[in-house]
């Protein structure tokens, strides 16, 4: 009984927020950010982001899945830079690039984006942030804490975006 009212409040709630032309993202204030910038938006340098990206996942994931809050994540993050240095620096040398990178973790700049009708404001965010190389190209993002994670999709022609959502995620899941 319980599993049927979840689903029907979830269903509810999709079915509000789908129709909005102008929706406004607001990212809890109490969050950690996650982007990794590539060295450009040459194609090549798109691909190794997401080669990057994906191998982090294996690591970060399951260090953070048990984070309960703010400050745990951000304990484990610091506590794995090395983990985390060593699996970009893995990643680049199995795709024979000699690069520069850099992992930082602090407070950095976020522009506002605007995509397809969703505001994500502009500031200064507690975020962790993967730079490859001259760090000129798109970037993945995602929050890790809470795990809200919103992909930012590959550029087409048509500059269409894929958004991924947690509860989303929950209700695909409950269908299964």
């Amino acid at each position: 009984m319980k599993k049927i009212i979840i689903i029907s409040l979830l269903a509810i709630f999709l079915i509000n927020i789908g129709g909005k032309e102008q929706e406004k993202i607001i990212i809890p204030e109490d969050s950690i950010r996650y982007r990794v910038i590539a060295n450009s938006d040459k194609e090549e340098d798109q691909i190794l982001k997401y080669k990057v990206k994906n191998a982090l996942d294996e690591v970060i994931n399951p260090i953070l899945l048990q984070s309960k809050t703010k400050e745990e994540t951000k304990r484990k993050l610091l506590e794995n830079t090395n983990l985390m240095n060593e699996t970009v620096s893995n990643v680049l040398k199995e795709n024979k690039q000699d690069m520069s990178y850099d992992i930082s973790y602090g407070n950095h700049y976020f522009p506002e984006k605007q995509y397809y009708g969703v505001t994500y404001q502009e500031g200064d965010y507690e975020s962790l942030i993967v730079t490859l190389g001259k760090g000129d190209g798109a970037n993945f993002f995602c929050v890790l804490f809470p795990p809200l994670c919103l992909l930012e999709g590959e550029k087409t022609e048509s500059e269409k975006v894929e958004y991924t959502s947690f509860i989303e995620e929950i209700f695909h899941h409950l269908f299964k």
